[in-house]
């Protein structure tokens, strides 16, 4: 059910705890979107526990509960009723059906399934809910990789959606076999498609186009879609959705072409309230309501389908005892031969061994990845703290530098 603006803040600000401790300083007339604080992650999860929670507006009944927040100790949850998961994904179909869909298209539904990830369900209910008149085939990211080339080629599927890193591995094996694939398109989502790893991909897929799938999240539901105008990494706001560009300061960036933070308020979800909540990725104008992704925000860095927020870096330091010997660290994301790869600078007293096998230890997820071979291993360099990359007008430590990102 699409609400309201005013709606969604007053239904929150009297039936979340959370959201009710947030607004307690502002007035009736202060309760309009500009005026409202930016939700802070850490408190916004810190209050979304499942056994006793403080953000939910009412019980959980009737719906469907993902995980959210990629490696995090912790587990974090997102929920959708019913008749939201319904409307999530019937709007996300029909943004598909903009441009990334045709008549007659057999799509291979590679996203990854299980332990209460979002993604290929999500899809899944996309496809079906998009109006083209489209065969889909449920393969998931887990399928070996002989056996998505097999499929692809015995059924004749000529739309690949999944994740870039799954295309890039099945790229490495069709490579050493000397084969091609005559796919029309590659929808992505879930991380960039950067240039590098475009180039690698149309070795093997010549014919195909590359776009994105469309532009969500679990955690804050229908983020954006592309149709015809779109340019890369450019996508168009969703009908029932305000999304922002925030500078430095919390204040929305109007002009074109000015980089800030992605903030997103959702208008059809009333169970779990998303008002002004940094998705986690810079962006800017282009035009009205059409926005360009410039990588990810200080919120937390994506490497290939891995996520690693600053406090997954602060958990591991403190449970070896290390943090009081690290004075401050910063994450840099590059591109590797066609892979994603995190390499952590920190200032320190002295150089700090087995960073990387404690980080592994804590974070089994991105080693899983690592061995798949879907990016690279991590790399901890003790740096100087002048070599450290701060704000310029503000100067704040970047706790995340996409260098994957050029211009």
């Amino acid at each position: 059910m699409l609400i309201s603006e005013i709606e969604l803040i007053l239904l929150a600000s009297s039936q979340s705890p959370y959201y009710k401790e947030l607004y307690s300083k502002l007035s009736k007339d202060d309760l309009t979107l500009e005026k409202l604080p930016v939700v802070n992650q850490e408190d916004f999860w810190k209050f979304n526990d499942f056994k006793d929670n403080k953000l939910l507006t009412g019980p959980i009944e009737d719906g469907v509960v993902f995980k959210s927040g990629g490696t995090t100790g912790k587990p974090k949850f997102s929920v959708y009723t019913k008749e939201e998961w319904q409307l999530f994904t019937t709007l996300f179909g029909e943004g598909m059906d903009k441009r990334c869909l045709k008549e007659g298209d057999r799509v291979g539904n590679l996203f990854y399934s299980g332990d209460l990830y979002a993604s290929f369900l999500f899809i899944t209910k996309s496809l079906e809910n998009a109006k083209t008149k489209i065969t889909q085939f449920p393969m998931t990211g887990g399928m070996k990789l002989e056996d998505m080339i097999k499929t692809v080629e015995e059924y004749g599927i000529n739309v690949l959606a999944g994740v870039p890193t799954s295309f890039i591995a099945m790229a490495d094996l069709l490579i050493k076999k000397g084969k091609t694939l005559g796919l029309d398109r590659v929808l992505y989502g879930g991380e960039s498609l950067f240039p590098e790893q475009e180039k690698i991909l149309k070795t093997v897929f010549p014919k195909a186009e590359f776009m994105s799938v469309g532009y969500a999240s679990v955690d804050g539901g229908h983020l954006g879609y592309i149709d015809e105008d779109c340019g890369p990494s450019e996508h168009n706001v969703f009908p029932g959705t305000i999304m922002e560009i925030l500078d430095d300061y919390d204040k929305p960036i109007t002009k074109m072409g000015e980089v800030g933070k992605l903030t997103f308020t959702n208008l059809c979800r009333t169970l779990m309230p998303i008002i002004r909540y940094p998705v986690g990725d810079m962006g800017c104008w282009v035009s009205t309501g059409k926005f360009k992704l410039l990588g990810r925000s200080d919120e937390g860095a994506r490497i290939g389908p891995v996520t690693v927020s600053r406090d997954d870096l602060v958990e591991v330091f403190r449970s070896f005892n290390l943090f009081e010997k690290i004075s401050n660290f910063q994450m840099l994301i590059l591109n590797s031969e066609g892979k994603d790869k995190l390499i952590v600078h920190y200032t320190s007293g002295s150089e700090l061994s087995n960073l990387r096998e404690n980080f592994y230890q804590e974070r089994p997820m991105y080693l899983e990845a690592v061995n798949k071979n879907h990016i690279r291993d991590v790399d901890f360099i003790k740096v100087e703290e002048s070599e450290l990359i701060h704000n310029e007008r503000t100067g704040k430590l970047k706790l995340v530098i996409d260098q994957r990102i050029q211009g």
